[in-house]
């Protein structure tokens, strides 16, 4: 079974890839398409935003290949949508894409969602929310073992229940 989970993470990977490679072409190219019909109006600035439009759509392709990929050995019934934050981004993608080419070029600053939902995930990791490193530390309570003294009844029936586990371990040699 050598492997096996970089095998399984592969089968995971190449499946994600065949379920979205297409959607996200198709996408891709009718945006393209729609901006090319519109092309005697292209500004510098939409051009530069078409360029931007189609690299974020890519790395949105990879992140939810590799969420598949990662996801793949821990897997269960219930777990949300392998892909995540990608997902989010590649929805927001689409919406901008289309937006700006069938309804106005205002659509262009709901861009600016992704370095502030960035800049909420690094605040809610280190200052707060239920999220992060920051809800993985419980506030206002000592950690058992370091602050009490080791003299208690608890300790008194660890130590023996080591001490019968080691016996055990001896007698099996």
């Amino acid at each position: 079974m050598a492997n096996a989970a970089a095998k399984k993470s592969a089968v995971a990977r190449e499946a994600a890839a065949k379920t979205y490679m297409p959607i996200i072409s198709v996408l891709d190219i009718i945006y393209l398409i729609l901006r090319l019909s519109k092309f005697d109006t292209l500004t510098k600035t939409e051009a530069f935003f078409t360029v931007l439009l189609l690299i974020l759509s890519c790395v949105s392709y990879v992140c939810i290949l590799d969420a598949h990929a990662n996801n793949s050995s821990v897997s269960k019934k219930g777990d949300p949508l392998a892909g995540g934050a990608s997902l989010d981004l590649l929805g927001l993608v689409v919406v901008v894409q289309y937006g700006s080419v069938l309804i106005s070029s205002k659509f262009y600053w709901l861009l600016l969602l992704i370095p502030s939902y960035g800049g909420w995930k690094l605040y809610s990791t280190f200052f707060g929310g239920s999220s992060g490193v920051a809800g993985m530390v419980p506030q206002n309570q000592p950690a058992k073992g370091y602050l009490e003294s080791k003299e208690g009844e608890d300790s008194d029936k660890a130590a023996d229940k080591r001490k019968r586990r080691a016996e055990r371990r001896r007698q099996k040699w």
